[in-house]
């Protein structure tokens, strides 16, 4: 599906929503309620903070009052700017009027218009003006209805997520919208494709998955750990202190991990995110980093990641390679073996490398899987992906050591039956 289909199916959705928005306001009733809201919206429980919302309410046997929350009542990552309580006005919204300040006016702390329901084509189109302009809601089906009053109050449906923004399709290109709106210019970008974006002093990073409709932001914090056991006490307790983000332990370093969902992506939560992010690295410095055993991170090269492992560049160069082509395009055992020099003692110092990661990565995973487990999920595939990247070593060690044996084989047709009871060479290498 092009650009411009796909444009031109998300204004017929709002087009579709309009009409029935229309309809619907046209046959309220006295004492019907309506409020459409930003479903994705992240609203503190408990708080009267209110999410991005359009309130409709039917009274005086033809009358209809349709509000927007002013900034007394929204949530702080929705706070209108002075340009937006313009463009309300202009739009048709009386200024709020009633609060401590204003004794007069018609009763509202919200920006408001009182309309004839004859008039509700209008208020519908005002509407969607302000979702798609104000809130910047991609899609009608980012919003939910809630309907109240009379016990014959009719339900408003709402429109299913369309399948490009529930897979993940054209997700990269609506991350670095989102990151271009925050930084206001056009982020710079490592070899990788992942977003490098400053935060204070820590180079952190957007990283774009779209196979599984997700996106990770995250930053080496410390690096260098001198006492893996100590760090990871630290961590306990900073992964209490900040619930919404994961620390974790990495060869030897702190790594910060936050995830937005990108089915359907909702640039708000991006931002959320970065505000997050925000307020840790201001609590963070060089005695931050000593209690953890290491140094604070301050280097964007060191950072750099590939698509399936954490921290490569940890690793030797020809490893990260490896990780990469393989991970990217799949290799077979000649490819591997090229890469690794042909060389049979570096391909054992990789297998055990990987042998390492694998099972260190699992035993995360089993560590977090009663507490957190989005975080047991991450584990496990990055010890899937490490056991994968194994697989491949091992496979390229045959060629290396036996390469007649593999030249042969390469050669005769597989059996369609093979005896399971052949022993497979190097099954006995320690996991």
């Amino acid at each position: 599906m092009s650009d411009n289909t796909f444009d031109r199916e998300i204004d017929d959705a709002w087009t579709e929503l309009q009409d029935r928005l229309t309809g619907y306001v046209h046959a309220m009733e006295d004492d019907d309620e309506l409020v459409l809201q930003s479903q994705y919206d992240s609203v503190d429980e408990g708080l009267v903070e209110t999410a991005a919302c359009v309130r409709f309410f039917a009274w005086a046997g033809d009358k209809v009052r349709c509000e927007v929350p002013s900034n007394r009542f929204l949530h702080p990552a929705r706070a209108l700017t002075a340009e937006e309580h313009e463009r309300l006005i202009e739009l048709g919204w009386n200024r709020p009027d009633l609060c401590e300040h204003v004794g007069e006016g018609n009763g509202s702390a919200s920006y408001y218009l009182d309309a004839d329901r004859e008039d509700a084509h209008l208020l519908a189109s005002m509407t969607v003006t302000v979702f798609r302009e104000i809130w910047d809601l991609l899609h009608p089906s980012f919003l939910k209805a809630i309907t109240a009053g009379r016990d014959e109050t009719a339900e408003f449906g709402t429109a299913d997520v369309p399948a490009q923004l529930r897979d993940g399709t054209g997700l990269r290109d609506r991350v670095d919208a989102a990151v271009e709106a925050m930084l206001e210019q056009e982020p710079g970008k490592d070899a990788d494709g992942d977003i490098l974006v400053w935060v204070g002093d820590l180079p952190t990073y957007v990283r774009v998955i779209e196979e599984d409709a997700r996106v990770e932001v995250f930053a080496r914090v410390v690096h260098t750990i001198s006492d893996r056991t100590r760090t990871a006490e630290a961590l306990a307790d900073l992964n209490r202190q900040w619930p919404d983000i994961k620390f974790l332990l990495i060869v030897d370093n702190v790594v910060a991990v936050m995830r937005v969902d990108g089915s359907p992506f909702v640039a708000d939560h991006l931002v959320s995110v970065f505000r997050m992010f925000e307020q840790f690295v201001d609590t963070i410095d060089d005695a931050f980093a000593e209690r953890l055993g290491g140094k604070l991170n301050s280097t964007p090269e060191a950072t750099s990641s590939s698509a399936d492992h954490e921290c490569v560049d940890e690793f030797p160069a020809a490893l990260v390679t490896l990780i990469h082509l393989d991970s990217e395009i799949g290799l077979d055992p000649d490819d591997v073996a090229e890469i690794c020099g042909r060389d049979r003692d570096t391909i054992l110092e990789f297998l055990r490398l990987c042998s390492e990661q694998e099972v260190e990565w699992r035993h995360n995973a089993e560590l977090a899987r009663e507490e957190d487990a989005e975080e047991a999920a991450m584990c496990e595939d990055e010890s899937r992906a490490w056991a994968k990247t194994k697989e491949s070593l091992r496979a390229a060690l045959r060629v290396v050591v036996l390469p007649h044996r593999s030249a042969n084989k390469r050669g005769r047709q597989s059996g369609l039956f093979e005896l399971p009871s052949e022993p497979k060479l190097f099954d006995g290498f320690a996991d």
